[in-house]
């Protein structure tokens, strides 16, 4: 990739002492403690070299200098001798190669108006309308004003309304191509936790931002879960909503279903007893067969002494229907106190459990949302109903630190 002479030899100066020097003369006049000054000025710097370099890069790759040190591409050498992802460089040489169309953007970031990202953005705009629609042609002025008021991910849509006006064909194919590059990939891990990676494109993406994100808000003020965590309990509810629908593609005349297998004596929660078992899942423990077992169909299986099935029972559900639109109409959304969430997002909860000789009855039973159904069961948390008839949440008796609290994305509320 670099020959003796390669860029190793170039990097003769003493970078660190000219940074310290150049910030020096950069914030000199600011206070030490001035920290929004400070980085807007250093943004605008960092700016300014980006825009130095993109210029560089462009010259370098046509010179094809880069084959001096046996690179078979501009981007390749940036990507070994730069220290710079694949994206980066091409992102680089893209605003370098785009700088003699967008002479007064150059001079706007020059006088701190736009910032390099912007830059970027109408670069990329240009070199694709040079693909697709080479007659076309820009005004830089009106895209340029744009930028002064937008930011580049608005800048960038803004730059969308404009390629489609232009060809429209051109735009409904780069996102067909793009729907057509949906992945995800589940991997089962050791502990029996799956790892989820995948990409959808910008049309899926929303349809999922939308679904998850109304799941993914607080349930109220003891919420300390992390937005990470808040987004991983949501996609799992999402789920859960979608099978507790009905509404799935039927699988061999059945509609899909989380199945459990237990023994009566796990289900009570008996010393000695073993762990569930569930399809696509590590076995179980008590807790939370139980609080599957709350609103559930259940099945009486009797095996006979080598594993052979004697019997097998017709399903029956624990909360039957009637009961359940009962219970709807009586709690209208989940009954731990302070959380709003509906009905249809909330499981029915026995108050004694019923392998606990508790009663499916509306007496003993209440709305709780998927979140705060688990706090029951797994989470150690219970709740009792005082001589008021009021709901109290009482916490674990055993010490627990929940994750730090972050803040919050803009888009999620």
């Amino acid at each position: 990739m670099m020959g003796e002479g390669g860029s190793c030899a170039r990097g003769t100066v003493d970078i660190e002492q000219l940074v310290h020097h150049f910030s020096e003369q950069l914030f000199a006049d600011l206070a030490p403690d001035d920290y929004a000054g400070r980085m807007v000025r250093r943004r605008q710097a960092i700016d300014h070299m980006e825009l130095g370099f993109a210029g560089d890069a462009a010259a370098f790759a046509a010179d094809e200098q880069f084959v001096n040190d046996d690179s078979t591409s501009p981007i390749e050498w940036m990507r070994h001798d730069c220290k710079m992802s694949f994206g980066t460089a091409v992102d680089r040489l893209t605003v370098g190669e785009q700088l003699l169309r967008l002479p007064k953007s150059a001079d706007a970031l020059a006088a701190g108006e736009i910032g390099f990202a912007h830059m970027s953005v109408m670069a990329r705009t240009l070199s694709v309308l040079a693909k697709e629609t080479p007659d076309a042609r820009l005004d830089e002025a009106e895209l340029l004003e744009k930028a002064k008021t937008s930011t580049p991910g608005r800048l960038w849509h803004y730059c969308i309304r404009l390629r489609h006006a232009l060809n429209a064909e051109a735009v409904a194919m780069e996102q067909r191509f793009a729907a057509a590059e949906r992945w995800l990939r589940l991997t089962s891990l050791e502990d029996g936790s799956v790892s989820i990676t995948g990409r959808v494109d910008s049309i899926g993406g929303a349809a999922l931002r939308t679904a998850v994100e109304p799941l993914a808000r607080r349930t109220g003020q003891g919420d300390d879960r992390c937005l990470e965590r808040r987004m991983g309990d949501a996609l799992v509810e999402l789920a859960t909503l979608a099978l507790d629908s009905g509404r799935l593609p039927h699988v061999a005349t059945q509609r899909p279903h989380l199945q459990v297998t237990t023994t009566l004596e796990t289900l009570r929660g008996l010393a000695g007893s073993p762990a569930a078992d569930m399809e696509f899942a590590q076995p179980i423990a008590t807790p939370t067969v139980q609080r599957l077992a709350c609103d559930a169909a259940i099945s009486r299986v009797i095996f006979g002494p080598d594993s052979t099935v004697i019997d097998a029972g017709r399903a029956r559900r624990v909360v039957s229907g009637s009961m359940r639109r009962a219970l709807n109409a009586r709690d209208q959304n989940c009954q731990w106190p302070g959380c709003e969430r509906p009905a249809t997002w909330s499981a029915a909860h026995h108050l004694v459990h019923w392998t606990q000789g508790g009663n499916t009855d509306l007496s003993n039973l209440i709305l709780l949302c998927h979140r705060h159904h688990w706090l029951v069961h797994e989470g150690g948390w219970k709740l009792v109903r005082a001589k008021d008839d009021r709901l109290l949440a009482i916490p674990p008796t055993y010490a627990y630190s929940p994750p730090a609290r972050a803040p919050d994305e803009t888009a999620v509320a």
